[in-house]
């Protein structure tokens, strides 16, 4: 449980620093290819029926840590074993269009990707 909470806080700090530069429309600093986070944060696939999937990513986190430690019954877990098996799917789908559509990488976006992953099997395995 410690690790589902670890992981998501690490989610809300990337999605949040992500959000606050494009609300403050400044470049985001990515540790590794800056310009390459660039165009992929700014192509046609970094939003979601016209929500940007920085915000997306930060509510899950979000919906993950109340979901788990501050409301947790049989529903919202259930809830939240599918909402976490959306996540992982749609993250692959866009680490998949980094690759062979954008042709260019987010490391942010690769790290918010295993994140989704690692909480996806630790949530189904509660």
């Amino acid at each position: 449980m410690q690790l589902i909470l670890i992981l998501s806080i690490i989610g809300i700090v990337i999605t949040r620093y992500i959000s606050i530069a494009h609300i403050l429309k400044k470049k985001v600093i990515c540790p590794i290819n800056s310009k390459s986070c660039n165009i992929v944060l700014d192509s046609k696939y970094s939003r979601t029926l016209g929500i940007k999937n920085e915000f997306i990513g930060l509510t899950y986190y979000i919906a993950v840590i109340t979901a788990i430690f501050i409301i947790p019954s049989t529903n919202i877990l259930l809830v939240t074993k599918l909402m976490s098996i959306l996540a992982t799917t749609y993250s692959i789908i866009l680490l998949v269009i980094q690759i062979r559509v954008i042709k260019n990488y987010c490391s942010w976006c690769i790290t918010t990707a295993i994140i989704n992953v690692m909480l996806c099997l630790l949530i189904i395995s509660i």
